[in-house]
Formats: structure tokens, sequence, C-alpha cells
């Protein structure tokens, strides 16, 4: 009998165009590097939970589409409405804000600090304690594609090219005060690093403050990438970990290096966003950022399709779905009292990132993780035992006490799987779990894969796992 054979589980989300070309998926589930004298080189850890903290009481207005920091206090902007979130996470409704899609928002540095939000349906002022109003200067060109804040000025873009920026620390805006990108749909405005970035579906404008009259900005550089939807690009959020990311107008995910892209999307998020693109509304593609200890996770997700995290600590991709659905029910960011807040997609609640709750508000937050393939092609291969060396003794007298692990295994290569089994993971201070299947069957050419899943709400660690082989004959 051959010796022990590795089961590989990838550091890497990789599912393939068809599954038996896979490298192996992990869903809800992100890799990190260990330490000298760990069981493995990488664990594979469960995803953060979603520990709810508030929730609006209106049915209606449940869809989070931004935030913003507004001092002491957060304006958290739902489908429809404006909700005003303290530090005690008591909410108040400010009133009435039309639209239902994703929106940008800037805050000036006047003593008496003014809010703007941009939404479908064009640009408003943002108050802590009353309802939203229409900007009234007229000198701002109607349907602005966003907004931000850069040294005090708001900066709209719009769609054929234009850049405006209002007086300073003011929101009264000059005619003339614009900036023309010729031949560009500028999608979004950002400022980050000490400049102004203009996202539009070509390149890329770089600005900088010189205080002209009467637009105070000069161009200085042109990053030759553009963006594929307004709300695709995150990084410049205060708490991150100041690395501006975007998905470009080639499909591609891209790092900003000085004033060079660097592409880092795998061909699985690539694909991803090209379906979304050709298919669906690129400006439901949204980007947005959160901190998990030493993990910076920058998020890429299409509603109701699919969403991605990028881990800029370790460099890898995994994927998030929440129960029942095919993506992350969190949507958008807000670093703020000391947490990162995320809001819900569906159901009106507002929650913290945190890493000792193990679910979503009350769903499952289900840990997923398939092995790329093993041994097999073309001679197929006996599996007497497979084990798995998963942390034990995880389970909790108060929700989970008897925690179990699901395990499937494809005999043809991730082509078809078989009814999952199910093993313990041990109680509290039950440490002699050991998690292992035998007699798995002899694979049929294209390889064997193994799944794994964890419904219960308890830590996860996977440091990976072996087969015991046998020898099989030739299985066509």
């Amino acid at each position: 009998m051959a010796g022990p054979i590795p089961i590989v589980f990838p550091p890497s989300s990789a599912p393939g165009v068809r599954p038996q070309e896979s490298g192996g998926r992990l869903v809800n589930a992100f890799s990190e590097k260990t330490l000298v004298g760990a069981p493995s080189d990488i664990i594979i850890r469960r995803s953060p939970g979603l520990q709810r903290v508030a929730m609006t009481t209106d049915p209606v207005h449940i869809h989070t589409r931004g935030f913003l920091d507004a001092g002491s206090v957060a304006l958290w902007i739902l489908n429809q409405r404006v909700y005003k979130v303290d530090s005690d996470f008591v909410l108040t409704d400010l009133g009435a804000l039309t639209g239902t899609k994703p929106v940008t928002t800037a805050r000036n540095n006047a003593v008496t600090k003014q809010n703007v939000v941009v939404t479908e349906n064009g640009c408003f002022n943002l108050f802590d304690n009353s309802a939203p109003t229409a900007f009234a200067d007229a000198d701002l060109p109607s349907s602005p594609t966003s907004v931000c804040d850069y040294d005090g000025y708001f900066v709209w873009s719009f769609g054929d090219g234009r850049v405006f920026a209002s007086d300073l620390n003011d929101v009264t805006v000059s005619a003339l005060s614009f900036n023309t990108e010729q031949g560009l749909f500028a999608r979004r405005v950002i400022r980050y690093a000490g400049r102004l970035y203009v996202f539009g579906d070509k390149w890329t404008g770089v600005y900088r403050d010189v205080g002209t009259s009467p637009f105070p900005f000069v161009r200085e550089a042109t990053v030759p990438r553009g963006i594929i939807g307004t709300h695709a690009v995150a990084g410049w959020e205060a708490g991150w970990a100041n690395e501006l990311i975007w998905a470009g107008d080639d499909f591609n995910v891209y790092r900003l290096n000085g004033y060079t892209p660097v592409p880092i999307s795998t061909d699985a998020v690539s694909r991803d966003i090209q379906r979304t693109v050709l298919t669906g509304d690129r400006d439901f593609i949204e980007a947005y950022v959160y901190m998990f200890g030493r993990n910076a996770f920058w998020v890429l997700s299409a509603h109701d399709e699919w969403t991605w995290e990028y881990n800029l600590a370790t460099g890898e991709w995994n994927e998030r779905k929440s129960h029942n659905r095919n993506c992350w029910k969190g949507m958008g960011s807000l670093r703020m009292f000391d947490q990162w807040l995320i809001g819900d997609e569906y159901t009106g609640e507002l929650y913290a990132i945190s890493g000792d709750y193990f679910l979503e508000g009350t769903d499952q937050l289900i840990w997923f993780v398939e092995s790329g393939v093993l041994a097999g092609f073309p001679r197929g291969m006996i599996v007497p035992r497979a084990s798995f060396h998963i942390t034990s003794g995880v389970g909790t007298y108060d929700l989970s006490a008897d925690p179990k692990v699901q395990i499937s295994w494809s005999l043809d290569g991730g082509y078809t799987y078989g009814d999952p089994v199910l093993r313990r993971l041990g109680g509290p201070g039950s440490t002699k779990s050991h998690p292992y299947v035998l007699n798995c069957g002899l694979s049929r050419g294209q390889g064997i894969r193994f799944r794994l899943q964890v419904s219960d709400p308890v830590h996860v660690g996977l440091n990976g796992g072996v087969i015991e082989p046998k020898p099989g004959g030739y299985s066509g």
C-alpha cells in the first residue's frame, strides 16, 4: 500500500468552468497562513459572522443602499428612507429619500459640516436631525453619477465626462467650476491618498488640489484602466488597510500601485463580473471593505448572484453565500463606534462584524470547503480511509453542544457527489474527535474530491487531511 496522500485544500476559491476543472472552493471560509509549529502551513477558518445591532420596524424600507459617517452618528440609507444610528444603535427615521439603487455620499469640512448624497434621482442634502432636501444650486447640472469630498470641496462626476466642484466648504457651485474628461463616461469620483480619482468607462483621471478658480484642481496623471460600474470600487474608507481596489472596465479586478493598475482577480472572479455586466445591471455590482483581526477583506458583490472577497493580508479569494441565497446578505460597510458595520440587502437589519458570532443575524452561516482533485487519472484509486484535521472540542452548551461536520466525496473528479455522512467535532472539552470516513470506493479516472460542511454555530479550523489509498485497476 502507498503511504498517506495529503488531501489538498486550496488557499483560494477556484471553481472551474466545469466542476471537474475546479481547484477547490472556499465558501464562508478563508485561509490564513500559520506560524512555525502549527499543524499545517495554512488553516481554513470560518468567515466572521454578522451580529445584529439594530433593525428597522418598517417592513418596506429594508434594502441597504449606503452609509455616511456624520461625526457622532451614522446615516444609514435604505430604499426610500434615511435613518440616523447613534452609538447605542438607536434608530431615528429621518424621512424619505426616493430611490432603491446604491448611493454615494460625501461630507465637507465646514464648521457646521454639510452632507450630500447622489442617488439615481439626483443630488440631495442630508442632515442628522431632519429629512433630506433637494440640492438647491441650479448651477450643478442634473443627473450626476456620483459625489465625493476632497479637501473640503464636494466633487461630482457626470456621464458626459464633466467633473464639477463646489465652493470650499459650501454647497454653492459655480457654473464654470468644472473640467471635462473628453471622450469619457465619468462613472465615479473618489478621494484617495491626497488625490482625486475620476473613474470612467475607459480610463481614470488623477487630479490634485491647487486652489485655482473657478475649478480648484489640476489634472496630474492617467491610470490606464477604467471601472466596470459606479459602485465597483472601495479601499479609501477610514479604518481600512488603505489600498484602492476596483473592478476594471475589462472585467478584471485591479489594485492601485502608484498610478499602475495591478491585476489581482482570478479567472472565476472575472467570469462572474463579465456575466453580470452582459446580462444584468452593472450598477448593482458593489464593492465595500471590512477588517477582521489582521485580515483586510475587499468585497465585491452582485445582487442575488454572487459575492467574492479578496483578503489583502494573504492575496487570496473566497466566496460568501448567505443561507438559501446565491450571494452574501451583507451590503455596504462603515467603520463606526469602533466596529465595522454591515447593512443587510434583504431584511432591514444592521450588523457588526464578529469573529465570535457564528451566525448571520439568526440565519445559519454555513462553512463549506471543497478539496482539489486527488490522484486517480487515468487509473482509479481505492480510498479505504480519509481523515480530516479539524479543530475539535468546539461545541458550546448554549448553542451547539454536539456539533458535526458533513463529509461527502466525488469519485469522478467533482461531477457528482454521494450523500454526506455526519461526523462529530466534539462538545465542550471533548477533544478526541477525529473526523474520518471509511471505504470511499474506487475513483473513476478523474480523481477524487471531498466536500466538508459545518452548519452548527461553532468555531471551525481545518488544517488539511490525508487518505490511505490502495492501487486500483484501470477505470476508463
